[in-house]
Formats: C-alpha cells, sequence, structure tokens
C-alpha cells in the first residue's frame, strides 16, 4: 500500500464521517444551535482535510513522474 492509497483511504473516511454529520443535520437530530454550528465547523474541516490530501496526492504524483 503506497502513501497515496493511504490518503485516499483517509479522505474516505472523512467523507464518511462527513455524510453523517449532513445526514442528522437534514434529519433534524442536531439538539441546539451549538451543536448545530460544531458540526458545520466539523464539516468545514473535514472539507479542509480532504483538500489538503487531494493537494497532497497531486504533488506525490508529481514527484513521482
Amino acid at each position: 500500500m503506497t502513501l497515496a492509497d493511504i490518503l485516499r483511504k483517509i479522505k474516505s473516511e472523512l467523507k464518511t464521517q462527513r455524510n453523517q454529520i449532513a445526514s442528522d443535520m437534514v434529519d433534524g437530530r442536531m439538539s441546539d444551535q451549538q451543536e448545530y454550528q460544531r458540526n458545520v465547523g466539523v464539516a468545514k474541516g473535514i472539507d479542509i482535510a480532504c483538500n489538503t490530501i487531494d493537494e497532497t496526492i497531486k504533488q506525490i504524483n508529481e514527484e513521482d513522474e
């Protein structure tokens, strides 16, 4: 398993967590405004992490060429 494969696996797990947060929001499972705001922040953090992973994989692939 290469580093890029590991990063893709991490990204997949992050997306699963983000989808669960989105599902909870849509289904109205947020108990209050604070929980909603916290989960919006977590989802945004996951998006940033996924973008960073994409850039890292891109750099790895460019170095391999």
